[in-house]
């Protein structure tokens, strides 16, 4: 038996993809099918979804033959930052991983646990150099391939059943697992940095945080789940490759600590609301992988840097409204982009409309909601108050109103009124 449970690395593979690219075009191989991608994935997240209880049960059984693992549930961000602190024991410097779980919904119980955390992924930028700008280059070469019915190749390229390391360094890398098999314990993450990689080999104390709706059947459905965030979120990547100050910070510059110390690892189970989301209307949502392919057509920009807090998809913005820390997802356009390019085809613009109308049958519509929301009123007043109406938007005192109590931005352009309407001129037309 392993000292801990089985940590997997999965990572883009540029050379096999132009390997069988070009034995595709070559017509030496069977071209693959991106939809057959699609629809296994469909099998693996709807088995998690449906069996999500049982799932659980037997996750809690595996870990139990891991003593190495200390083992926590929590209920909400409050319980787990508190099962995190205790866990990193001294240690106060943080290392996170870009994840939803623990970026938009621990970070700020973390800190007001009294952790520092940064963002490794993005300070892993300043080795923007010639190697790295080859690797991105070899990422790329092969624009468009799910169009050719191509599957971008990703591979496990670090494994680890044990703690040992001669680079240990003295913080706690708390990191959201991508996929984790309830058959054996298996934990899986994607990566396109190094940043995960370096985590699991230097950090003194390691937190897996596992959401409920990451643990699947096997060990098969954890890496077809964790292959499948590469594939189709591959074109999302690029919402945000780029460094970013505020997380600067240089993990690698710690010194190594003496004497190779006894390294700790946790693995904390988090609900914070999922369990009743599994059992509602809102189940759909435990269907994603969090690729963020949504991400990449969705007009409001919900997917990027905001400060220090993130939301990164549509998905995401409804989730965060659901357990309580966005206020409103009325930026919502309800374009349906979003379902367009989910793989496992999640109907967000309906999910969001439900959230919206529960939302609005108990505290009511505010007074500019209301406005909004009714653009044939403001329409039918502005007809009636031509040309006056017209001149009255043009003026700066008027628009900077029409921002503080509609939100209308004071340079949007807005619609010209006329007194005729088009119906009563094409009355007039029709009979003149």
């Amino acid at each position: 038996m392993s000292d801990i449970v089985n940590l997997l690395v999965v990572e883009p593979s540029s050379n096999t993809s132009k390997h069988r690219a070009a034995a595709i075009f070559a017509r030496k191989e069977h071209r693959p099918d991106v939809e057959s991608v699609r629809e296994h994935l469909k099998e693996v997240r709807a088995y998690s979804r449906d069996h999500h209880v049982e799932l659980l049960e037997k996750l809690k059984k595996t870990f139990e033959q891991h003593g190495e693992a200390r083992i926590g549930v929590a209920a909400d961000a409050a319980e787990a930052a508190e099962f995190i602190r205790k866990a990193a024991g001294e240690t106060t410097l943080a290392s996170i991983n870009k994840s939803n779980v623990v970026v938009n919904e621990l970070r700020p119980d973390l800190h007001a646990a009294g952790l520092t955390t940064y963002l490794r992924y993005y300070t892993e930028f300043k080795n923007f150099g010639e190697s790295f700008e080859k690797k991105v280059e070899d990422y790329w070469s092969l624009p468009g391939m799910h169009g050719r019915g191509l599957v971008e190749t990703f591979d496990v390229k670090k494994s680890m059943a044990s703690l040992d390391s001669t680079e240990v360094r003295d913080y706690v890398a708390i990191l959201s697992v991508n996929a984790i098999s309830a058959e054996d314990g298996s934990v899986f993450f994607l990566q396109h940095m190094s940043n995960i990689s370096k985590d699991l080999d230097q950090a003194r104390k390691i937190v897996l945080v596992v959401s409920l709706e990451k643990i699947v059947k096997d060990r098969e459905a954890a890496l077809a789940h964790t292959q499948a965030m590469g594939v189709f979120g591959l074109e999302s990547i690029l919402l945000d490759l780029e460094p970013k100050d505020l997380e600067a910070y240089d993990f690698d510059a710690l010194p190594i600590l003496p004497g190779s110390p006894k390294r700790e690892i946790s693995v904390l189970i988090f609900d914070n609301g999922r369990s009743a989301l599994l059992d509602g209307p809102y189940a759909d949502l435990s269907l994603c992988i969090d690729c963020r392919a949504c991400a990449r057509q969705c007009p409001i920009g919900q997917h990027t840097l905001l400060e220090r807090a993130m939301v990164y998809s549509p998905k995401n913005y409804l989730l965060g409204f659901l357990q309580g820390w966005l206020p409103t997802t009325d930026a919502c356009l309800h374009c349906g982009r979003c379902e367009v390019e989910c793989p496992v085809d999640i109907d967000i613009p309906t999910l969001i409309w439900k959230a919206q109308l529960e939302h609005y049958e108990k505290h009511g519509r505010s007074l500019k909601k209301k406005m909004l929301d009714d653009p044939e009123l403001l329409g039918k007043l502005g007809t009636l108050a031509s040309p006056l109406s017209n001149w009255a938007t043009g003026l700066p005192i008027v628009r900077w109103v029409m921002q503080m109590t509609t939100g209308v931005h004071t340079s949007a352009n807005l619609p010209a009124f006329r007194r005729q309407t088009f119906r009563d001129w094409y009355k007039k037309e029709k009979h003149g």
